[in-house]
């Protein structure tokens, strides 16, 4: 079948909604809880990463072990599960899929609390990556149904509130619970074996998302789909057709995103271990350290991105990529120096207003893919965008780091050179990559 264009799959007849629709408050209770799973979500996927020394230490692992659980071990079922769970999310009840899958991923989690072994925590990880590969697509797109177009960015910026927020408490909480655990010996356990101090914080972490779950599944209404055509979904084929018709907004502007996960997955993945490394900040104080400065550099920054966007907006038609390149401009050179500095707090210094200026471009960025792309196509075309970005950014930036840092750095304490020559050397392609997507996305919402 011919690729189709925005106009022929999106009939401005079938976009109908009422005032109710427009001002439900059940509609933004829906948004809230959404970032409350998205939050959930990036605590799971984000506290293993405050172990690596932990985990090397009683695991006997490489570094390139370690990157394998932060990165391929969560990001291999993402993809392999997303893109089929994305066909049910376009044509089914996108809130039970969410509450289920969040469930399973918060039980993969807190087993991870009694793995006896690399292999078990390999296996927990794997699960968690393929639950949470409803999410990102299922939560976009219930949220475009929820909320009238003009408001999105308010929206998504609520959603990555939640997102910004998870990979903050991952750290912040993690790193309390370990400082209040961490004078408990290793403990055996009759039937299971010895539990180590660190493991007790991923039981403690997976019990909310369990309740979550229940939340969701009993107060969260499924939206009606706005100026949906196809109740079926769109086949696959067709969905490559619509990318295809508009390949000169998407090969840019995922190209951008997926140089960009590089080197912003390795840097999260490895930076508990860049600071105990470089100043001797160990979990319990990195953890909290990290944490407050990535929650409220977030926060500013997620308030400051949805007033500039929508501001923008009133003005350019190409608002949320110029967001995008903006915001991503001016984050590079601190993101460059951070590891750089002579003590930890310039170096957090740098992290906040960095992680200020790089998060303003998340609503922009969702809701550019969202008000672009038909309603029954959401979901598939949501995937494939957080399916690459977190298989290739969630795989190859902390597995480059650790490889580079275990063959070619050959010292632990040479980290911080290795995260600065990733920097440089993927920072500026992903902006001047999202810059070309720019006057494409232009062209499209026009249309």
């Amino acid at each position: 079948m011919a690729a189709k264009s925005l106009n022929e799959v999106s009939s401005p007849q079938s976009t109908q909604m009422t005032v109710s629709d427009e001002t439900s408050p059940r509609g933004w209770y829906a948004v809230i809880l959404l970032g409350i799973v998205s939050m959930l979500s990036f605590v799971d996927r984000g506290v293993m990463a405050l172990f690596v020394q932990p985990m090397k230490r009683d695991f006997a692992l490489s570094d390139t072990e370690v990157s394998l659980l932060l990165g391929l071990a969560f990001t291999l079922p993402y993809v392999v599960v997303g893109f089929p769970m994305s066909r049910l999310i376009d044509r089914g009840n996108r809130r039970n899929l969410i509450a289920g899958c969040l469930g399973i991923w918060s039980l993969a989690t807190a087993i991870c609390g009694v793995a006896q072994n690399y292999w078990t925590l390999f296996v927990c990880r794997f699960v968690t990556g393929g639950a949470e590969s409803v999410n990102t697509s299922g939560s976009l797109s219930m949220i475009a149904d929820a909320v009238p177009r003009e408001k999105m960015p308010r929206a998504f910026a609520i959603q990555s509130a939640g997102v910004a927020g998870g990979a903050a408490l991952s750290l912040l909480i993690g790193g309390v619970l370990y400082g209040m655990l961490v004078d408990i010996p290793p403990t055996h356990v009759a039937g299971i074996g010895v539990i180590h101090n660190w493991q007790l914080v991923f039981m403690i972490v997976g019990i909310p998302g369990m309740l979550a779950a229940a939340l969701m599944f009993l107060t969260v209404p499924e939206p009606r789909r706005k100026g949906g055509t196809r109740p079926e979904g769109y086949p696959l084929r067709e969905v490559i057709g619509f990318v295809k018709s508009v390949k000169s907004l998407h090969i840019p502007l995922l190209s951008g995103m997926l140089v960009m996960a590089i080197m912003t997955s390795g840097f999260s993945a490895w930076m508990p271990a860049f600071y105990e490394r470089t100043y001797g900040w160990g979990p319990q104080t990195v953890g909290p350290m990290l944490g407050a400065v990535s929650l409220f550099s977030s926060i500013a920054g997620l308030i400051a991105g949805t007033k500039f966007t929508e501001w923008l907006g009133r003005r350019k038609d190409d608002a949320n990529v110029r967001v995008m390149v903006i915001a991503q401009t001016l984050a590079q050179p601190l993101l460059i120096a951070m590891p750089l500095m002579p003590n930890p707090w310039l170096a957090l210094g740098c992290a906040a207003i960095a992680n200020t200026f790089g998060v303003m471009s998340a609503p922009a960025f969702s809701a550019a893919l969202q008000v672009t792309t038909p309603n029954e196509m959401r979901a598939q075309v949501n995937v494939m965008y957080a399916a690459s970005i977190t298989a290739v950014g969630g795989t190859v930036g902390p597995t480059l780091i650790g490889f580079l840092t275990d063959f070619v750095a050959g010292s632990e304490g040479d980290l911080r050179y290795v995260l600065v020559a990733v920097k440089l050397l993927f920072g500026p392609l992903s902006v001047f990559l999202i810059w070309r997507a720019m006057a494409p996305y232009g062209d499209a919402l026009r249309q």
